[in-house]
């Protein structure tokens, strides 16, 4: 595939090659696919009530998602197909745009159930809100205080979001200049991690994710220097593919064993208070050494007809499944009188019925979707035909 030439003028009018910019890659599907595994399980954690050991097995098998789904964050970007102000505006109109939206349209059809059943008010409401933008832990540092549980759940998914922006801000304006050199990228990916390790060190947070940032733009720059290498490709030997899968996988499976429940990025923290800042490195190795296999094993599933794009629209639609899953979860289990939002690391005892509310909450969460796929395909007709009258 042939790249694409930045074409400067120099001093004498003439023009010269400065900047090889790569022609687009031909989207993976096993990459959707694996989105698709990945924010199914994301979804299936937050509903299903098991017993602790049970969640933390799940844990031990699949701990690596949320590392993963920043890792490929990084894995499609494109070296200097846009200049810094560029990109920070298109990710601001696809993530922080619909980031305010439907936090905010969630955060208010929430309040409607807990301002009439559970007597919140509305500063109850606001202080929930300013507690997911600024961060829970530190806004626990500095005194704010909200009711537990409820309203907070229905938009706790949005961490994800925030932190995958403010990363952004700094993952394109070092990403170019780190991949030109290998040893480049490793001094800037090291120096990442130290940041977000000396914060963990101290057990000091700051608002906006600022604290964690650095090392999940360490995971996206490696990303990133995976996807110049194409290293989840098939164009290595399958052998070679195979034997590298396994042994990542098996790297994963002890160090998960090894540090029982640290390293599984929850809420925007990347340390816990038995490891602090080893956790840090832990959520740094679960993104590389999990994601390798997991996005290659995801390639068997390409020909599997119905169930490949089935994994694949929900794969491109992850971020709109995990905006809106917490709030169809909490009708869906008012409708059926049972407690929302009991995280499985809370419960001590097993309950399977919350199996169904898992296929019911992911059933009509898809379909909230493909609704408002078909209202925005109607506005954009019926603007599309005003032009052309």
């Amino acid at each position: 595939m042939e790249a694409k030439q930045e074409i400067a003028t120099n001093s004498n009018n003439e023009e010269s090659i400065v900047k090889e910019i790569p022609a687009k890659k031909p989207r993976m599907l096993e990459q959707d696919i694996a989105k698709g595994i990945g924010i199914l399980l994301v979804i299936a954690l937050h509903t299903l009530t098991l017993n602790r050991d049970i969640y933390q097995a799940l844990g031990g098998v699949f701990g690596f998602i949320m590392p993963f789904f920043f890792f490929m964050a990084g894995y499609n970007h494109r070296p200097y197909r846009y200049k810094y102000k560029e990109i920070v505006k298109k990710r601001c109109k696809q993530i922080l745009i619909p980031f305010f939206i439907y936090s905010i349209a969630i955060l208010l059809i929430g309040a409607i159930y807990y301002m009439s059943v559970k007597d919140y008010t509305i500063s109850d409401v606001a202080l929930t809100y300013l507690n997911l933008i600024l961060h829970s832990s530190f806004s626990r540092s500095v005194g704010i205080r909200t009711v537990s549980g409820g309203l907070g759940s229905c938009i706790m998914s949005f961490w994800f979001v925030e932190l995958l922006f403010v990363s952004s801000l700094i993952f394109y304006a070092v990403v170019d200049y780190a991949l030109e050199k290998v040893t480049r990228l490793l001094s800037i990916v090291a120096g990442l991690l130290m940041v977000s390790m000396t914060f963990a060190h101290f057990d000091f947070y700051l608002p906006l994710y600022l604290s964690e940032a650095p090392a999940i733009t360490a995971i996206m720059l490696v990303g990133a220097f995976f996807g110049q290498k194409e290293l989840l490709s098939n164009k290595t030997r399958l052998l070679f593919i195979i034997l590298n899968s396994i042994i990542a996988y098996a790297m994963f499976v002890i160090l998960a064993l090894l540090f029982k429940g640290s390293g599984f990025i929850a809420g925007g923290m990347l340390w816990d208070n038995r490891i602090h800042e080893w956790a840090v490195l832990l959520s740094f190795s679960f993104a590389i050494i999990g994601t390798y296999p997991f996005v290659h094993v995801c390639r068997l599933l390409v020909n599997t007809g119905i169930l490949c794009k089935a994994l694949v629209w929900c794969g491109t639609k992850s971020m709109y499944l995990l905006f809106i899953h917490g709030i169809v979860q909490l009708y869906t289990c008012v409708v059926f009188k049972m407690e929302p939002f009991r995280m499985s690391i809370f419960s001590k005892t097993n309950d399977f019925r919350t199996f169904y509310i898992l296929a019911i909450e992911i059933a009509v969460s898809v379909l909230i979707i493909l609704l408002i796929d078909l209202i925005k395909k109607l506005i954009k007709n019926k603007k599309q035909k005003k032009v052309e009258a």
